[in-house]
């Protein structure tokens, strides 16, 4: 297993929900959400009525941003609220933004998820354009999506100039969108009390998954599955008597380098070729919550 390279990595990680929202059958009045707004963090709350169209029955949706232990306490006292959609993230802090653009770099080459169709395309939505979902102007990295905003899950990662958690600059923000109910409850998630034992470290140790890929073992599946053969062994070419080509390695390191993303070589390859023999982790102990290197 590889490391992260050093200045990729943080030295601060804070894990938290960016954003929690629920419809309640029972509308919540101004004061009430006065107070819960109180317990958000600078994002606030948003609340808007009306009935879902998924279910009449629920009157009144409510987004939590960055909310607070009293407002999950507020939210496991409701036998009326539907959560359906979450957004957990990690906010990674560097010494300077040059390594934090570094780590960005990092992340979009090696970041996987599994389950990755084809459809799913990773985007990169540079600074000045219409659509930075929050990112700061001046960076130069942009905000990456590892599918659409209307996936029933997506990983989106961008640079912050500051945590909008603690306020330390030179940050990086990764977070894992649920755009669906079933998602949500796939992660455990159904009530205020899920929210308050929700074990972050956890679910980031299993999903933040990074890779890189093996040239020369690429290379030799790539040709065991072109010819119908099962060799063990590499093709050497021998060019001179001091010179030779290993061929897989050179075939691996050209599909490499002909994709941006690890992701989107085992998107394009993975079905043909089980790529996933070639695949090398990358360890992830130090981006996860409570590693330790606060």
């Amino acid at each position: 297993m590889e490391n992260i390279p050093r200045h990729a990595t943080p030295t601060a990680v804070y894990p938290y929900f960016d954003k929690v929202q629920l419809w309640v059958r029972k509308p919540v009045d101004r004061v009430t959400l006065a107070q819960l707004r109180d317990q958000c963090g600078p994002g606030g709350i948003f609340a808007k009525s009306g009935p879902a169209r998924f279910d009449s029955r629920y009157r009144q949706r409510i987004e939590f941003r960055q909310p607070s232990s009293e407002a999950y306490t507020w939210l496991a006292r409701r036998d009326d609220a539907l959560i359906n959609r979450a957004e957990i993230a990690l906010d990674l802090v560097f010494k300077y933004r040059a390594y934090r653009d570094e780590a960005w770099k990092f992340l979009n080459r090696h970041l996987v998820r599994r389950w990755h169709g084809k459809r799913q395309e990773i985007r990169i939505f540079r600074p000045g354009t219409q659509n930075t979902s929050g990112a700061d102007r001046e960076d130069a990295i942009g905000t990456r999506y590892d599918a659409s905003r209307s996936a029933p899950n997506c990983i989106v990662c961008y640079g912050q100039g500051h945590s909008r958690i603690t306020g330390e600059l030179n940050c990086l923000h990764l977070e894992w969108r649920l755009n669906a109910l079933k998602s949500v409850r796939r992660v455990g998630i159904e009530s205020g009390q899920d929210l308050l034992k929700f074990d972050h470290r956890q679910f980031w140790q299993e999903r933040l998954l990074l890779f890189t890929a093996d040239k020369e073992r690429l290379g030799r599946l790539i040709r065991n599955q072109v010819n119908g053969t099962k060799r063990r062994t590499s093709e050497i070419e021998t060019i001179s008597k001091h010179f030779a080509i290993n061929l897989d390695k050179r075939t691996g390191d050209v599909h490499i380098q002909s994709h941006d993303t690890i992701q989107e070589l085992i998107d394009e390859l993975g079905p043909s070729y089980r790529i996933h023999r070639a695949l090398v982790p990358i360890s992830n102990e130090v981006l996860l919550p409570g590693s330790g290197i606060e």
